[in-house]
């Protein structure tokens, strides 16, 4: 009788590089010692060309392993966003010629931001789908002609190779790994430790509806935000969001369009549009089941989907192909 193998725990090494950008770092970290506190098998190593390396503001990062010779199996090798005038040409053609070598001894290779610029420039992006920061893809393209770079999103998956705009958007695709590969409750478990509205999908514009109309600190706002962005699929009336904020509809409705630009159901649509695309394009789940999981009839979805978007729901899923297995 055969004895399958115990699973490995699951590792992460991260490329430590001169100038590199704070949150680009920070960011992605943070999402995962938060997940680490809830899987305590994985294990987070931090590698580089340098021992130690000079930060921003006068601070300096230590304790940075060597470059292995030859990577070992790992599942998520990551690459952060750092600042190119920092590294000299010596540490850049190293980096370039260990990335070439042991990159994709990484079950994913994973760039934040500028650190695609390398990816790129190691070849590792040709023939990929692949995204960086909006001011960066420019040279992007000059640096790898064969990549096929995508606009207007904020992280990429292609097969072995996940690319984010940066930023921020370091943090979703750090949390899309975690739930790809640790699962669901860890996911939201990361999340609701880092206070996350909702994770965003690696094909929504890098303004995301989710972030707007939040830029306020009305309290009871906030809370009736986050209890619509929790529950889309509830049947939400005027009254009983109002219920919600202790007010009534006429003030809810003047204190939310002064505070968030919108009235509150056309905010609590823009919610339920941006799930039904998220949904449409990670899963295979009917039209039917979409509109019902965000509180839309599919009549509804259909008629207000017209009024913000150039293609039907449809067409979009047959344009675009859906970043995960349906679960």
């Amino acid at each position: 009788m055969s004895v399958s193998a115990e699973p490995k725990p699951p590792r992460i090494s991260i490329l430590m590089l001169p100038g590199q950008v704070p949150l680009d770092l920070a960011g992605p970290l943070q999402v995962f010692l938060s997940a680490a506190s809830h899987d305590k098998e994985l294990t987070l190593r931090f590698i580089g060309p340098h021992a130690s390396i000079d930060w921003f503001g006068g601070l300096s990062l230590s304790g940075i392993a060597p470059l292995p010779e030859t990577l070992e199996e790992t599942d998520l090798l990551i690459v952060p966003g750092h600042d190119r005038t920092y590294l000299d040409p010596a540490t850049r053609n190293a980096c370039l010629y260990w990335l070439k070598h042991n990159a994709w001894y990484a079950a994913t290779i994973m760039a934040v931001c500028s650190g695609a610029l390398l990816l790129g420039q190691a070849g590792l992006l040709d023939g990929h789908r692949c995204t960086t920061h909006h001011r960066l893809r420019e040279t992007l393209r000059a640096l790898a002609p064969k990549a096929l770079i995508q606009d207007d999103c904020i992280f990429v998956e292609d097969r072995r190779v996940l690319t984010s705009a940066g930023i921020s958007t370091g943090i979703d695709t750090a949390l899309y790994w975690v739930q790809r590969t640790l699962g669901a409750r860890i996911a939201m478990a990361v999340a609701r430790d880092m206070v996350l509205y909702l994770r965003r999908s690696g094909q929504e514009p890098q303004l995301s509806p989710w972030l707007e109309g939040r830029n306020h600190v009305h309290e009871r706002l906030h809370r009736l935000q986050d209890e619509l962005c929790s529950t889309l699929a509830h049947p939400w009336t005027l009254e009983a969001m109002s219920e919600n904020t202790c007010m009534s509809p006429r003030q809810l409705t003047r204190l939310f369009t002064q505070h968030t630009g919108f009235s509150p159901h056309s905010w609590l649509t823009r919610l339920r549009l941006a799930q039904a695309r998220q949904l449409i394009l990670e899963t295979k789940r009917p039209i039917e089941r979409i509109a019902d999981d965000v509180g839309l009839t599919p009549r509804q979805l259909r008629r207000q989907w017209q009024q913000h978007f150039e293609t039907s729901p449809s067409a979009l899923r047959t344009t675009l192909e859906p970043q995960v297995d349906p679960t």
